[in-house]
């Protein structure tokens, strides 16, 4: 599984993802493809993310107890770096420490916004958090959504007008693209951006992603579908 290639993010060495059903999943196979190929890779967040657990690949470290970035970056291992702040979760870096993680790095990937676990989510002003220098943004939504009543599976539903009107419309391929396309306005340019239609769990969802990928090239936004629900993952461009 080339996860990088497929995104069309191969060689980009600071990555953000955002949007919601699986977007840590995303974060860490992105982390983990790096780190076999003996990348240095830091992990972080804009936002909030949950820390995790130490294991033979990853290690967490707290900000404030480092000496210099460059000592946790090691080829071949998962460096994951941020502040603990309550209920499990980490903030994430300072602009002095973020500078030099992506010199002393190969690759830094961050997640830039929050979802509360639900499938999709509009954007309120101040998200996703996109840092200067970022090089692509990656866009998650998850398929389980397709069907489901806006306010049921989409955070923070209110913010979008139609939602707004109709909480229990169901969701349908063209509010898997206006979402997409809200997310690319709220995150800004230069940076690419690309969709990822995650939780891609059989054929009749497949069709719906191809055609949420036809209408989303219009607007000249490459879409992949992937299903990492699977004893081996699969991901694939659209």
């Amino acid at each position: 599984m080339k996860l990088f290639e497929t995104l069309g993010i191969a060689g980009m060495r600071s990555v953000a993802v955002c949007g919601a059903g699986g977007k840590t999943t995303v974060l860490y196979a992105l982390a983990e493809e790096a780190r076999r190929q003996n990348q240095r890779v830091l992990v972080t967040t804009s936002t909030h993310i949950l820390q995790p657990e130490n294991t033979e690949r990853l290690h967490f470290y707290e900000e404030q107890q480092l000496d210099t970035v460059e000592s946790i970056c090691i080829p071949g291992q998962i460096s994951v770096i941020g502040t603990p702040c309550g209920d499990k979760k980490i903030t994430g870096l300072n602009p002095m420490t973020l500078d030099d993680a992506t010199k002393a790095a190969d690759v830094v990937l961050y997640e830039a916004d929050g979802s509360k676990r639900l499938p999709v989510k509009c954007h309120k002003d101040t998200e996703p958090v996109i840092w200067f220098g970022t090089e692509a943004v990656i866009c998650v939504l998850g398929l389980s959504a397709l069907g489901q009543s806006a306010h049921s599976t989409c955070h923070r539903w209110q913010l979008d007008p139609l939602f707004s009107l109709q909480p229990q419309k169901r969701l349908d391929a063209d509010d898997f693209i206006r979402l997409a396309l809200e997310c690319r306005q709220k995150a800004g340019y230069p940076h690419i951006f690309v969709v990822c239609l995650n939780q891609c769990d059989n054929t009749a969802l497949r069709w719906q992603a191809q055609c949420i990928a036809a209408g989303l090239s219009i607007h000249g936004i490459a879409c992949t579908a992937s299903c990492f629900s699977a004893e081996t993952p699969e991901i694939a461009a659209l």
